[in-house]
Parts: C-alpha cells; structure tokens; sequence
C-alpha cells in the first residue's frame, strides 16, 4: 500500500512538471508571436509614413564633420509634412558664410522642399530633398531602416556638413 501511494504521488508530480513545462513553451511562442506581430505593425506603420511623404524625424545624436557624437534630447525634430519641411535641428561645426545678426539655429525653418525623391532600398527607404533658405542652398538625406531608425545627412553650401541619428514617428 505505502508502494502504491509513493507510486501515486510520483505520477502526479511527473504530470504536473510536464503540464507546467508545456505552458511554458506554449507562453514563450506566444510571446515571440506577439513580438513578431508588434514588429510587423511598425514596420507597416514607417512604411504608410514614408509614402505619405508625412513623418517626423526624432533626432537623437548628431555627428558633426569635426568631432564626435553629440547625444541630444527629443526636443529636436524634423518634420517633413508632404512639401513643406519644419526643420528645428542644432548645427555644431563651422560656418563658412553666416546671416548678419542671425540668432536662429542654421537648421531652425519652415520652408518649401524642391526635388523631392522617395525610393524604396534594400533595407528601407531613401528620402532626399533640397532647400533654398535665405542665403544657403540644403539637401536633406534620410536614410530610413524597415523598423524606423533612421539617419539624417544635411548638405550645406555654407557650412559644414553633419549627419543626425534618431527615429521615425508619426506627426
């Protein structure tokens, strides 16, 4: 009798260890699903942005011709709404020609965007533009990963060039 419960109470712990086991695995492929999907989402949710020509660019770094990474707050954004450009960017380098008096960041705008060229790549998209401010002539390139990273390189006739780290978002 003593052999037959130690026997009975052994088949439950086994049946029970294998039941929890099962929902385990049964959760974490639920997660990796769940994660896969969320994935999918936004990169059909950066895909309608950029072919809308609507998106706001988040910068989080900027990398300046002369010197290193500079980490910023979220507080600097480019958005691009179908053709017009709001740009409110930092400029760090060197200027060759600047406006008299001028008190604004050179990247700090609200203007019209000209030639503008949306191609789909390999692992995203290219984005590229020109602006004709006050007295520089600007070609913004964004380079844009499937999930939304994003890399923002500014051309400039008057100053250096500088490049922006950050992420894509909706307006």
């Amino acid at each position: 009798m003593k052999q037959l419960k130690k026997l009975f109470v052994l088949t439950l712990l086994l049946i029970s260890f294998a039941g929890i086991s099962a929902a385990q695995e049964r959760e974490s492929k639920s997660r990796k699903e769940i994660r896969a999907e969320r994935q999918q989402k936004r990169i059909d949710e950066v895909q309608e942005l950029i072919e809308k020509g609507n998106f706001v660019f988040k910068a989080t770094h900027a990398l300046p011709m002369g010197g290193g990474s500079i980490q910023l707050d979220f507080s600097y954004d480019a958005e691009l709404r179908n053709d017009t450009i709001v740009s409110f960017l930092p400029f760090f380098g060197v200027a060759y020609r600047v406006d008299y008096g001028g008190r604004n960041s050179a990247f700090d705008f609200t203007l019209p965007v000209e030639n503008m060229e949306i191609n789909k790549v390999k692992d995203g998209y290219r984005v590229s533009f020109d602006v004709k401010n006050k007295m520089d002539y600007l070609n913004y390139n964004f380079n844009i990963s499937e999930p939304g990273y994003a890399t923002l390189n500014i051309i400039s006739t008057n100053r250096q060039a500088i490049s922006y780290y950050g992420s894509i978002e909706a307006p």
